[in-house]
């Protein structure tokens, strides 16, 4: 009977092991800070870039209307934006291809794998993100702040920032 018990508490603690396994695993060995970048603002990998108009003009906006952002003085082609400028400036990642709406143009579109392994958005080379702090779609709040060791921009269709300081807006799409 001993050999029967024991063998039963073996099975069990396999089973416990290989659960508390699986649980340290889906967890990761990262971070907070680093687990944070990798589901910006823990919210699905958005694909689609669209516009909206507000007192800026008309600029680039993710698919759930959040304004994008790039980094004045970020090399073309490249984040460096990590860890805590992330958590502020969470990078616009994608599963797949991205795609244009509105008066976003798709050929301007494109990706690039992060040293964090996230596949960021790209328009115009320029890498793009949302601002942590704008809480509804449409608001620009980020607007011309020197964070981060550079400047943010509102991205135009054009690709390039807007550099005008228009107060924090909620656009109209």
């Amino acid at each position: 009977m001993s050999g029967r018990r024991s063998r039963t508490l073996s099975v069990a603690g396999w089973v416990g092991a290989r659960t508390a396994a699986l649980f340290l695993a889906a967890c990761g060995s990262t971070s907070p800070t680093q687990r944070s970048t990798t589901l910006p603002s823990g919210s699905p990998p958005a694909t689609e870039v669209s516009t909206a108009t507000g007192s800026l003009g008309v600029y680039l906006v993710d698919g759930q209307g959040r304004t994008l952002y790039l980094l004045d003085g970020e090399p073309e082609g490249t984040s460096g934006c990590y860890d805590a400028c992330a958590a502020a400036w969470p990078p616009l990642a994608t599963t797949g291809d991205p795609t244009a709406a509105g008066d976003a143009v798709a050929k301007e579109l494109s990706t690039s794998t992060r040293t964090d392994g996230i596949t960021q958005v790209l328009y115009g080379g320029h890498a793009l993100y949302t601002y942590a702090q704008d809480a509804a779609p449409g608001q620009t709040t980020g607007q011309g702040l020197t964070q981060q060791g550079g400047t943010w921009w509102v991205v135009g269709i054009d690709g390039n920032p807007i550099k005008n300081s228009a107060a924090a807006t909620t656009a109209s799409s």
